[in-house]
């Protein structure tokens, strides 16, 4: 056990010993308007502490990582499900539905989909024309060459990678991508059906330029899948989702989603493959968030009405808040080294909350969801220091849990 993990234990049994009707849990407090969900590892589940804590906050959970596709199914016919499993079973044991995240995705990929097997599974090796395995050159990830040395002629005097010669395996064909696909997404969603109520189904699929009125061809991210199949892959895993479970709740997932220009994109996509027969219920607004204007609640709100004349049901599924001017979910990111949360960081952090969250229970019709990316700050893949949760590195409280927690008293 952690040594943060013993003194936890004590403060989990005063914790849980204090709760009742004069200290709700964020889900308790927010009833009556959508759920309140939290991103999870196996790890998390099985901390008595951190378990405590989202038993009595929480009710809906999302895997954060291991129930991605490239986690998942790694390779053809190998299946990862322990970790998933883990997650599950805990949500099953205490009666918390899940989140699916996700079914398909460019990063965290089952990217052997892209080359073709043969009958028994193994992938394809191209041939030249003598009959012989065609090899290529790809980088030897993780090895530099011995010494550390900077060899000559490197960018800056850098340390070079080493180069290692690899198979160049048979493309898959558009038809076998989809054979794979659609037995990866099936196989998924049958197993988890009794817990999961709704997926991401496609998260990401959308072009990250700062242009609203780009053709509609240009608002692709052009990921492998976009390559091979257009838009078309995202309406066939919506319907392949559909048909492994027809009660569940169908998202597109994706970060930005509130910006003039990505807000288009989804719309405009959503509205096709819709008409098209592709069976979209929700769509997911990512937060990953800052204090200064991303987003400014014009854009955040105009965002919603938009996707409120196509579908029925939103969520803010990555939810949190950091303390620099980056945002987003697929960018670069300062982890906060030296940043100082002080007392006026802190007042721009209450009010983002603040506002956003009036604006969320403004919409809370159709707002099914809010979804809290880990638990504590420790947790936060934009690392401590940049103070996005409502929890802190210890797993205690912080003034912006209350501002979310205590609107009603704070009106």
């Amino acid at each position: 056990m952690k040594k943060y993990s013993i003194l936890a234990l004590i403060v989990s049994v005063v914790m849980m010993s204090a709760c009742g009707p004069k200290d709700p849990g964020l889900k308790d407090a927010y009833k009556k308007y959508f759920k309140i969900g939290v991103a999870v590892t196996e790890r998390n589940v099985a901390d008595s502490l951190i378990a405590s804590i989202i038993l009595k906050e929480y009710n809906s959970i999302t895997a954060e990582n291991c129930m991605k596709p490239g986690e998942l199914h790694p390779e053809a016919g190998v299946w990862n499900f322990e970790k998933a499993d883990i997650i599950a079973n805990f949500c099953r044991e205490h009666g918390i539905k899940m989140r699916g995240h996700n079914l398909v995705w460019h990063s965290q990929f089952a990217s052997w989909m892209f080359t073709k097997h043969d009958e028994n599974g193994n992938p394809v090796v191209e041939l030249d024309e003598k009959g012989d395995t065609v090899w290529v050159e790809r980088p030897a990830f993780g090895r530099f060459r011995p010494g550390g040395q900077r060899p000559a002629g490197g960018p800056g005097g850098a340390p070079q990678m080493e180069m290692t010669k690899v198979p160049k395996y048979v493309a898959a064909s558009k038809q076998e991508f989809y054979d794979s696909l659609k037995v990866h997404i099936q196989t998924v969603v049958n197993r988890y059906k009794d817990v999961i109520y709704c997926w991401d189904v496609v998260n990401e699929a959308m072009s990250d330029a700062n242009n609203p009125d780009a053709p509609y061809e240009d608002s692709f991210r052009k990921s492998q899948a976009y390559q091979l199949c257009g838009d078309e892959f995202i309406k066939n895993a919506f319907i392949w989702a559909h048909e492994a479970d027809p009660n569940c709740g169908l998202f597109y997932n994706d970060y930005s989603a509130w910006t003039p220009a990505k807000r288009t994109y989804i719309y405009n996509m959503v509205k096709k493959l819709q008409s098209e027969g592709a069976p979209i219920t929700g769509i997911g607004m990512q937060g990953h968030y800052n204090i200064f204007d991303n987003p400014t609640l014009e854009d955040f709100e105009t965002a919603i009405k938009m996707y409120l004349e196509l579908v029925d049901d939103i969520q803010i599924t990555e939810f949190d808040i950091r303390i620099n001017e980056e945002a987003g979910g697929g960018l670069q990111f300062s982890r906060g080294e030296g940043q100082q949360y002080t007392e006026e960081i802190q007042q721009m952090q209450d009010k983002k909350y603040k506002d956003l969250f009036e604006i969320m229970r403004k919409y809370s019709k159709n707002i099914s969801c809010v979804t809290f990316w880990n638990v504590s700050d420790r947790d936060s893949w934009l690392g401590a220091n940049n103070y996005p949760l409502l929890f802190d590195s210890n797993y205690q409280r912080k003034p912006v849990y209350y501002t979310v927690r205590d609107f009603k008293k704070n009106k």
